[in-house]
């Protein structure tokens, strides 16, 4: 009798130590599971974390080209004047946090005051002169550029890059030559024996844009921008675009 007693104590006494280690497990094993369901995962918060914004923006630009003088006599000996004129354009941005892929399109009309070009190694009156005029020449161009922009403060930043394109050219440059009878311009004339009158000079239909950028964007509003620029595009600009980000 003792000893069948015994063992149904013992019986007892285990039955109790399993519930009860049973019903810990499944507490545990659900607290780990409502702190699964709560918690975000690694992945999610990164993502989360990582994501940009991408915007597209269309803008209106107005850039002055300019040719100066100087510029001009490192290819001629003499030129009459440099060139300062105003194009306009239109340009489509992609932009996702501070990098922004941009194509333009513009127009300019380049002219430059007519008058007498004398070439590298020419003299007067030994050697005949070209008579220069521009007619309605300009350009066409389409580039596409990369730029990034170090925040100032959120509604200014300095922005830079570069890109490249081409352009077509419109119009003419005319050239008519001339003969001087001292080596004073105002004694040259139209050569009796010239062989170009007003003809065009023979240019290529299209040349290479190449653009190097920096300037200041001004943000009023998270979609209103103000670009303040300027750089080369082949030929030295400075301008400015106003635009809207969607």
């Amino acid at each position: 009798m003792r000893l069948d007693l015994a063992c149904r104590r013992t019986v007892t006494i285990a039955a109790t130590l399993l519930a009860v280690c049973a019903g810990a497990a499944t507490a545990q094993a659900q607290a780990a599971l409502d702190d699964d369901s709560s918690s975000p995962t690694p992945t999610a918060t990164a993502a989360t974390v990582g994501a940009e914004k991408t915007n597209i923006g269309l803008g209106f630009r107005l850039r002055n080209v300019r040719v100066p003088q100087s510029l001009i006599e490192i290819f001629v000996k003499q030129a009459p004047a440099g060139a300062s004129n105003v194009g306009f354009g239109l340009e489509v941005a992609r932009r996702k946090g501070q990098f922004e892929v941009q194509l333009g399109l513009e127009y300019e009309k380049i002219s430059i005051e007519k008058g007498i070009w004398i070439e590298n190694g020419d003299t007067i009156p030994t050697d005949e002169v070209d008579y220069v005029e521009f007619d309605g020449f300009g350009w066409v161009t389409a580039e596409l550029s990369f730029l990034y922009h170090t925040e100032i403060i959120p509604q200014l930043s300095v922005r830079y890059g570069g890109g490249a394109g081409i352009g077509v050219l419109t119009g003419d440059i005319l050239r008519t030559d001339y003969r001087c009878m001292t080596a004073a311009q105002d004694t040259c004339m139209e050569s009796p024996t010239a062989t170009n009158r007003s003809t065009p000079y023979d240019l290529p239909p299209v040349m290479l844009v190449v653009n190097a950028i920096v300037g200041l964007q001004i943000k009023p509003t998270d979609e209103i921008f103000i670009n303040i620029e300027g750089g080369l595009r082949t030929i030295p600009f400075f301008g400015t675009t106003a635009g809207y980000y969607f």
